[in-house]
């Protein structure tokens, strides 16, 4: 089993083509929210070429299902020595299949979501799926530390217009690129208290990079 999950990853990292990314990562474990549950998250990403600050919103639509909307902004380097700010918005729908405290080994959820990225005359949007795992660990009382891991596997849209240097040549005028992206996040969620929670996040994207912040469970 050990082997066949390094084998896995590794053949993820080879796979992953040169050209955009997603930068809103994850930053929950499988587990979903209960029906009426909400939370609100902040959190600072740092990639190759870019910087971000954002939030997000997630709220317990049913048992096992819950939905996220995150927004924020984003500092992008395209290449040519001029960086670009700009606004990054995501969406997600998540379902919990496999629990850890039902038995399970771990917990497993999937979902879909979408991102769109928008800086001056270059935008990128994105639709596809997730695989989300995750194992809790409980070492203090009321505490725990929740490893997870998400596959996510999408189509995505780039747009360009103008000039732009952006991860191998230049592109003069008006033109878009579709492509099949597969893509691989690892963090971890810290407990410290009654629904405060840290949570760090390494992006294994075209753009590699690292996000952390904090979510609060609000209701």
């Amino acid at each position: 089993m050990r082997k066949i999950f390094i084998i896995v990853i590794v053949a993820v990292l080879f796979s992953i083509p040169s050209a955009s990314a997603q930068f809103l990562g994850q930053l929950t474990a499988a587990p979903t929210l209960h029906k009426g549950d909400a939370l609100l998250g902040a959190y600072l990403g740092v990639y190759d070429d870019a910087f971000s600050i954002f939030g997000q919103f997630r709220y317990g639509i049913a048992r096992y299902f819950d939905l996220g909307f995150k927004m924020g902004m984003i500092d992008l380097n395209p290449g040519y020595g001029e960086s670009n700010s700009g606004l990054t918005v995501g969406g997600d729908i998540k379902y919990w299949f496999m629990e850890q405290r039902s038995g399970d080994p771990l917990d497993v959820s999937v979902g879909v979501g979408t991102e769109y990225l928008k800086i001056s005359d270059f935008s990128i949007f994105t639709l596809g799926g997730n695989i989300i795992a995750s194992y809790q660990i409980k070492y203090h009382q009321g505490k725990s530390v929740t490893p997870y891991g998400r596959l996510n596997i999408r189509w995505e849209r780039a747009s360009f217009k103008g000039s732009w240097h952006w991860y191998g040549g230049w592109d003069a005028g008006s033109s878009s690129d579709s492509d099949l992206d597969v893509a691989l996040a690892l963090g971890a969620e810290l407990k410290l208290s009654s629904g405060i929670y840290l949570v760090g996040e390494l992006e294994i994207d075209d753009n590699v990079g690292f996000v952390g912040g904090v979510n609060y469970n609000i209701f």
